[in-house]
């Protein structure tokens, strides 16, 4: 009767089972790592997958990088990543925004700031204001989470992190899924919810790892 496996993935679901073949298929899109607990049933026992000695090849190849790939990005080179994809959200925000705008009768642009400051203008001001700001990241919100979700899900970094070489992975080293990219995604909320003290870890810490990288179990490395 030939081998079969199961693993427990990064979402913490039971899969398989699966033959060796189609294992070492998982490894090599990155839905197995070294630590990756796997269930053999000839052994009917649970155990990392770097201890499986069919498994050492591939998981050497998929992640034997030269130490130069493997040094965590730092806070300078992910504030510009971070700016550039800001950047590249603008015009996509834009021309999505304007329509919705029109078609609810919303500001389409923020209010300018009153020539005249009396507490009349500055009521109306500052609820005009708060109105637009309203409504532009109910807006906002959803095309930002699209964007960061897919592209980390589907290659593990967003524009800007490709821009500078960068690489987000699971805390083992394995592909992020695109659950964690979302559970990052909220993370990074948090992080900019505290002050943006979150992300001021990365310049503190030795791995380079914010807040939102902890709590979702990330790292940023630079990795081609």
């Amino acid at each position: 009767m030939e081998t079969e496996y199961k693993i427990i993935g990064g979402d913490g679901v039971e899969y398989g089972p699966a033959s060796l073949l189609e294992l070492r298929d998982w490894i090599r899109d990155g839905r197995v790592a070294g630590t990756t607990q796997v269930w053999r049933s000839d052994l009917l026992k649970w155990s990392p997958a770097n201890w499986y000695q069919e498994l050492q090849a591939d998981l050497s190849r998929l992640y034997s990088v030269s130490p130069e790939a493997a040094r965590p990005a730092g806070f300078w080179m992910r504030l510009a990543a971070h700016l550039l994809d800001r950047a590249l959200l603008l015009p996509l925000f834009l021309a999505v925004w304007f329509p919705i705008a029109d078609a609810n009768n919303w500001i389409r642009l923020p209010p300018e700031v009153p020539s005249t400051i009396t507490d009349e203008t500055r009521v109306k001001y500052t609820n005009e204001l708060s109105a637009w700001m309203d409504h532009a990241a109910l807006v906002y919100l959803p095309i930002f989470m699209i964007y960061e979700v897919l592209l980390n899900g589907a290659f593990g970094a967003t524009v800007g992190k490709m821009a500078i070489g960068a690489r987000i992975r699971a805390a083992d080293g394995a592909r992020l899924s695109y659950s964690r990219a979302m559970l990052r995604w909220w993370a990074e909320r948090v992080s900019e919810f505290l002050m943006f003290t979150g992300f001021l870890l990365i310049a503190l810490r030795a791995d380079k790892r914010g807040l939102h990288d902890i709590l979702a179990g990330t790292k940023v490395v630079y990795q081609r």
